[in-house]
This record gives structure tokens, sequence and C-alpha cells, in this order.
């Protein structure tokens, strides 16, 4: 079993019998190797086989003296599930000082709390090692902005893509009439290109930092399978005879896309309008409490 390395800062301590104190307590906890606490640094530096971060901050607490903890927020982009939330809370856990993290899929907020002083950047690296996008959680109304900044860029990337594959899908209903508006190969190419690359590169990088990861997400699926319509396409076209109308599949690869970006848009659109509500809900907690004892009020 490998063993793991703490780093805790401690506070409380005054000489070197609060250290011997701290060392007892934390070699008391199953796993633990080796406690060394520097008085002058007031942090303990312990090693363990199988003992949680949980059980030594209990420790410490039980002996008396106290663990610093403090609250981080960072604002977490590209989830779309609750898979998405547990790999994103399973990275920050990995951090080496993080005590707790908990993710909120609704406001697309990560509550983290941390021992000590954190880099905020070592929770955002974290988290994009994951596939997913972080950044420090700022001023409510700063993220506002960013979430509607973001949400009218999807809407114009639905609006291109629905443009560019009716041309594609319209036709088809020709059949049905026993008219033949295919067009042309070369112009379903350049109609289909676009779609695939610029607009749905979005799935090719979440898929591959998914991929990276050693996970799986619905991006790495639309990717995959638009990905073996298109290049089929291109196949058909290059090995077709001369003259000959081959079987091309560019319209399904572009719907494909083109619906699952509308389906995206209409999630971020649901997420933002729940997030407004919750914040509005965080306005009206009020900023003092009183309590009535014995006819006595206390704040």
């Amino acid at each position: 079993m490998t063993s793991a390395t703490y780093t805790l800062p401690i506070t409380g301590m005054t000489c070197a019998s609060c250290a011997g104190r701290v060392e007892r307590a934390l070699l008391k906890v199953p796993g633990v190797d080796t406690a060394a606490v520097n008085l002058a640094a007031e942090q303990v530096r312990v090693e363990a086989r199988d003992a949680d971060l949980a059980g030594l901050v209990q420790a410490v607490e039980k002996a008396g003296y106290g663990v610093p903890v403090q609250t981080l927020e960072l604002a977490i982009e590209g989830m779309t599930c609750a898979s998405c939330v547990g790999r994103v809370e399973r990275a920050l856990l990995k951090v080496p000082g993080v005590r707790s993290a908990s993710v909120n899929l609704a406001n697309e907020r990560a509550r983290i709390e941390v021992l000590g002083a954190l880099d905020p950047a070592v929770l955002v690296q974290a988290v994009e090692a994951a596939g997913y996008q972080a950044q420090a959680s700022r001023d409510n109304s700063l993220d506002a902005d960013r979430s509607e900044s973001r949400l009218r860029r999807e809407r114009w990337a639905v609006i291109a893509a629905l443009l560019l594959a009716a041309p594609l899908v319209i036709p088809m209903f020709g059949d049905l009439l026993g008219l033949h508006w295919m067009l042309p190969p070369w112009m379903q190419f350049l109609l289909a290109t676009p779609v695939q690359f610029v607009l749905g590169a979005r799935f090719y990088v979440a898929g591959w930092k998914a991929v990276r990861s050693g996970t799986g997400n619905m991006d790495l699926l639309v990717a995959i399978g638009t990905s073996a319509g298109y290049g089929l396409s291109l196949y058909q076209w290059w090995a077709a005879s001369a003259g000959q109308m081959p079987h091309l599949y560019f319209e399904a690869s572009a719907v494909v896309i083109a619906l699952v970006l509308l389906g995206k848009y209409l999630e971020s659109r649901a997420k933002r309008q729940t997030s407004a509500a919750i914040r509005a809900l965080e306005a009206l907690r009020p900023d003092r409490a009183v309590r009535v004892v014995e006819g006595r009020e206390e704040d």
C-alpha cells in the first residue's frame, strides 16, 4: 500500500509540549506512520498509509488544537450531468490540502474547504485536468455577465448550424414526392464542413480532454459518431465513378451537431434561469438575525 504525505497547519500551539501532544494524537490514528510538528511554522507533516485527511483533522481537534480551514468557490463550465459533478469532486478531493468539495450542477459552482492557504490556481488546474473549465468565482454580477455572453455565443452557433444544415435536409423531403433535389457532393461538402469542424469544434476539444483524463462523455460520442458519417461521405465521394451520385451522409453529421448544439443551448438557458432564481433567493437572506431568549434579544 502506498504511503501519502499530508502537511497540516496547526493553531493553538505555544510550546514543545503542545507539539508533543499533537504528534502523539496523530500517531494514535490507524495507518499513521510518522508525525513531525514544526512549532515555528505551526505545521505538522504526517506520513500515513490508509488514514484519511478528515481523520487526521479530527485527531488534532480532539487534542485541543485547531486546523484552520478556508472556503473557496470556483465557477465550473462544461458539466452536463451528475457524472460530471462526481468527476469534478473527485478531482478536487485529490488535491493535497482539500478537506471537502461540493459541486452544484444547477449554478455551476464548486465549494471547496481547504486547510491553510491553498492557491486557487491549483484547484483550477485539477478541474481542467479532469476535462472541464474553471476559474475563481468572483462577484455575482460578473458571473451573470459571463453567463449571458456564453449564452449569446451558443445562440448564434445554433442559428448558424441550423441554417447550414437546412439545405442538406430539405432536399430529402422531395424524395417523398418523387422529386430529386439532392445537392451535388461538392455543395454538401461546403455546407457540412464548417458545421463539423468550426461549430462542432467544442465536441472535439471536450472529447479529447475526456480521453486524456481517462474518462468518456457525451461530447466524445458526438465527435466519434459525426466524424464517422463525415469520413464515410468523403470516402464514398472519392470512390464514386464519374457522373454517379454517391450515397453521402453529410446531412446526418450536420443535423446531429445542430440538434445537440440546440439541446446544449436550451440547457444553458435553463441553468441561467435557475442560477438567477438562486441568486435572488440569496439576496433575500438577512444580514442580521435576532434570537429571543427568555424575553431578551440576542444577535
